[in-house]
């Protein structure tokens, strides 16, 4: 029994000497602190809006932690060229298709962990469904639509 308070004092002493100064500020979270698993929202109330016009751009990403959504479901953007900017820094593929209002199907290159090259698209005002093309991701939930004004 002894032997077994000795040890849990050695531990309580050595813990205590790695505590540091309570006063210094960290920035960087204590060992002690338990990581915790924060879901992504499907789809936030306020749109994300691309300017329209030559040169704009439009960011679309896929939810970093590996569930079939996108970070953000209604996005707008102003009629004109639009660049279509995606990134997948999830370790399953994905891809971004676009269509709708008149607009055959336009299609990034499928990446995974990574951000495909750009996709340009001539958007007229309305309403266009963005997904990925992934087998079975769509009907899992995995699109979104786009408000030209």
């Amino acid at each position: 029994m002894r032997r077994i308070a000795v040890l849990a004092a050695m531990a309580a002493l050595t813990l205590a000497a790695c505590g540091g100064n309570d006063n210094e500020s960290s920035s960087t979270p204590a060992a002690t602190e338990a990581a915790t698993d924060t879901p992504t929202a499907a789809a936030t109330d306020t749109p994300t809006e691309a300017a329209g016009g030559s040169g704009a751009k439009l960011a679309i990403a896929a939810d970093p932690g590996g569930a079939l959504k996108f970070t953000e479901s209604k996005l707008t953007a102003q009629a004109g060229t639009v660049e279509i900017d995606f990134s997948n820094q999830a370790q399953i593929p994905h891809a971004v298709a676009i269509e709708g209002n008149g607009l055959d199907e336009k299609t990034t290159e499928t990446v995974t962990g990574a951000d495909a090259p750009p996709l340009s698209v001539d958007l007229k005002p309305g309403t266009y469904t963005f997904y990925c093309p992934v087998d079975g991701h769509r009907a899992a939930g995995m699109e979104g639509t786009i408000t030209v004004k």
